[in-house]
């Protein structure tokens, strides 16, 4: 791993990862995942961790087995945007909780996006942040998927 977080398994950070590729789109709905092989040599990792969080994500619904075709993502794009919002306010709590840690006041304000929005619907997107201010307009283009 690049990246080691030594107070979380290898394989929730591998986990981790997988799922980002799937809430941002780099592994669509119905995609075919690497093998455990190919993601264990990129990952810097052993095929027993790799196996372990390929678990972790079927247990969680993001990917399927189909017998001895492999593991693909699941085309439940509503599940997914789902999981993408508990991920996106977990990420959210953890960044406010360390900043309080270190006597921070945050100001930015919270911006997500509706959990009921179609993935068809940007325009809706782009309505629900008409207040923004200019500096912020610019920047929410990197905040959505």
């Amino acid at each position: 791993m690049n990246n080691l977080d030594n107070s979380t398994p290898v394989y929730l950070q591998i986990a981790e990862k997988l799922a980002i590729k799937i809430f941002g789109g780099k592994l669509e709905p119905g995609t075919q995942l690497p093998t455990v092989r190919e993601i264990a040599l990129s990952e810097w990792a052993n095929p027993n961790t790799v196996q372990k969080a390929l678990a972790e994500l079927e247990r969680d619904g993001l990917i399927l087995s189909r017998s001895t075709h492999g593991k693909f993502v699941t085309e439940d794009v509503e599940l997914i945007m789902k999981k993408r919002e508990e991920y996106a306010t977990k990420l959210t709590e953890t960044y406010e909780q360390k900043m309080k840690d270190v006597g921070a006041e945050i100001t930015m304000p919270k911006i997500m996006w509706p959990s009921n929005l179609p993935t068809s619907d940007y325009a809706g997107l782009n309505n629900n942040f008409k207040s923004l201010p200019k500096g912020q307009k610019k920047e929410r283009k990197k905040w959505f998927f």
